[in-house]
């Protein structure tokens, strides 16, 4: 890029060669030393049963560039809603999230819920801090009002969010017809029940149950990564390495026989941002293992088959490991030949 593109509001609006000062060289070493943080931000750390963290120390220091939210059409790419200010920042002590603490994330704690956390930080702010966004499902649309659905796809929700606290922000689609679209926020209500609801101006967007979204919030923010809260509303414990993320331990998809190619949702283990997925297949009783993965429903992508061995370990009677690819929508096609004793379990995604 030639530096009479470089946008220096000393420069205004005029062409041609430019006087280049020494203060202008040091602004373009630091753009570049920030801009190899733009792939790699700071890893997330699981603490206890309701805080997380982005370690740091004054020898290693958490850097960020807050540029927003991954795309979720371009791999590497990021929208930044046009609020991020795109601005480096970098902590030297630990910032720590308590999902308990009022205030640690947009609305209240849900179970079986995902949430995206986010490093935040004013513009005039040299540090970032962290809060939880919910990611969100939907149920259905009237209008230009959108009716929110758990993660699971089971039944409508309400969040709790303050009135209208996420007006301003923008809603970005995840999924579906939709996706890659995004809406400035007008409103939302108060439900903490089963009510939850968000409107939106701009054009209407195509919506359909099971689509999901997230809410990109007005404030300069980056996406660090996605967190289950479980059944018991507590956080999943993970280990974090750059955009890969690993269960402590594997989390359930399929128990027994599958008959036919049928599609999984994988809305209770893995996140909707998740573009690869890892896991295992198992088997008891002496029974063979068997899996297919398919990508279309009738041809398989990926085979695993095993016989059963004279013994067993661990507690199962053989096991293999597996990696493939996550379908648009955060689903995927699963077989095993309607055999009995199997079970799927999933030990990470990377988004």
């Amino acid at each position: 890029m030639g530096l009479i593109h470089l946008p220096q509001s000393k420069w205004g609006s005029g062409t041609g060669r430019q006087v280049i000062l020494k203060g202008d060289f040091q602004k373009i070493e630091a753009a570049l030393l920030e801009g190899f943080e733009l792939t790699g931000g700071p890893s997330l750390e699981y603490v206890n049963l309701t805080t997380l963290r982005v370690n740091a120390t004054a020898d290693c220091k958490a850097r960020v560039l807050l540029c927003g939210f991954p795309s979720p059409l371009h791999p590497g790419q990021w929208l930044d809603g046009g609020l991020a200010d795109g601005r480096y920042r970098e902590n030297a002590v630990p910032a720590t999230l308590d999902l308990a603490v009022a205030g640690s994330l947009w609305g209240n704690l849900k179970s079986n819920q995902w949430y995206g956390i986010f490093a935040l930080a004013g513009s005039g702010d040299n540090l970032f801090s962290l809060k939880a966004m919910p990611v969100l499902r939907i149920a259905s649309q009237s209008g230009q009002v959108i009716n929110l659905r758990n993660s699971a796809n089971s039944g409508n929700l309400g969040y709790g969010f303050a009135t209208d606290e996420l007006a301003g922000g923008q809603i970005l689609l995840l999924s579906g017809a939709s996706r890659g679209l995004a809406r400035s926020l007008t409103a939302n209500n108060s439900d903490n029940g089963s009510a939850g609801t968000l409107t939106y101006g701009g054009g209407a967007l195509t919506l359909a149950q099971g689509d999901w979204c997230i809410v990109l919030p007005a404030a300069n923010f980056r996406h660090l990564g996605m967190v289950f809260c479980g059944g018991d509303g507590k956080p999943a414990p993970f280990y974090q390495e750059g955009r890969a993320m690993t269960y402590r331990t594997p989390a359930l998809l399929s128990s027994g026989a599958v008959n036919g190619y049928t599609l999984m949702d994988l809305g209770l283990v893995a996140p909707p941002t998740a573009r690869w997925l890892s896991g295992y297949a198992q088997a008891t009783d002496g029974y063979d293992l068997k899996l297919a993965v398919s990508y279309d429903g009738s041809t398989p992508a990926l085979l695993l088959h095993g016989t059963a061995p004279t013994g067993g370990f661990q507690g199962v009677r053989g096991a293999v490991p597996f990696s493939c690819r996550v379908l648009e929508g955060n689903r995927l096609y699963l077989n095993n030949e309607n055999t009995a004793a199997q079970t799927v379990k999933i030990t990470g995604w990377r988004e």
